[in-house]
């Protein structure tokens, strides 16, 4: 997801390195990428990242911002995907409310004028950070992910970075993967409504909420959110073979 690093991940890899080769890497300009933060050259450094490690096929997950590299990535590779995990996805296309628009499309003029600081106050007491009631460890999870950030996408961002070719929802019909959507019972309601359209539009997808959790659902409710990835990839291999 935006502004996130491989760490968020910490909770599944140990869950799932002992049936499945297990890749989480941090895209451009995030974590320990370098380079500016890129989103329409994201589906194709996926591609290039799985021929180097020699994987023909994968089970893609994709968390938020990674949701709609993961849509746009099965769009363009079907091939290549065993099944799709859109998680908290909210892809661009979609519509969002105007006060999530200019919530985030102010972020890169605060970050400049008054610092990431500022932004982070913002974005972790907005929906999107919701934290089920007495777990500050999902609180200081939050937290940590923030201090990690390194802003360069706000403020230093790729001249190309906002041209992202967007999967409008009349391309859900042209998905031919299997797929899995994702959201906490306490998800944003735009996202909410999103992750509606993805099942009701992708052929045969299917959607998991996770209860009380919201848009960090994998590190809030590791459990029911790995037990949930575990049947998806369970039930596609179980199909596969008949």
């Amino acid at each position: 997801g935006w502004s996130h690093n491989i760490s968020v991940w910490d909770d599944q890899v140990p869950a799932f390195k002992t049936r499945y080769q297990v890749v989480r890497y941090d895209s451009r300009g995030f974590g320990r990428s370098t380079g500016f933060a890129d989103e329409s050259a994201e589906p194709h450094d996926l591609l290039v990242l799985l021929e180097a490690l020699h994987v023909k096929r994968a089970f893609i997950v994709g968390h938020s911002r990674g949701g709609s590299v993961a849509l746009r990535f099965a769009s363009a590779y079907p091939n290549r995907v065993a099944g799709l995990v859109l998680y908290g996805a909210f892809p661009e296309g979609f519509p969002a409310p105007p006060e999530v628009g200019q919530l985030f499309g102010s972020l890169p003029s605060i970050a400049k004028q008054h610092g990431l600081d500022s932004v982070g106050k913002l974005v972790l007491a907005s929906p999107i950070a919701w934290v089920p009631p007495g777990r500050n460890d999902v609180t200081d999870r939050y937290r940590r992910l923030w201090a990690a950030y390194n802003g360069k996408d706000l403020l230093d961002p790729h001249p190309e970075s906002g041209r992202v070719p967007a999967v409008t929802i009349s391309d859900l019909a042209y998905v031919k993967v299997p797929t899995l959507v994702i959201i906490g019972d306490h998800e944003a309601p735009f996202i909410a409504a999103v992750a509606d359209t993805l099942t009701r539009r992708i052929p045969g997808a299917k959607k998991v909420v996770i209860p009380n959790a919201g848009h960090g659902a994998h590190f809030a409710q590791p459990a029911s959110f790995n037990s949930a990835l575990m049947d998806f990839f369970y039930d596609v291999g179980r199909n596969k073979k008949k």
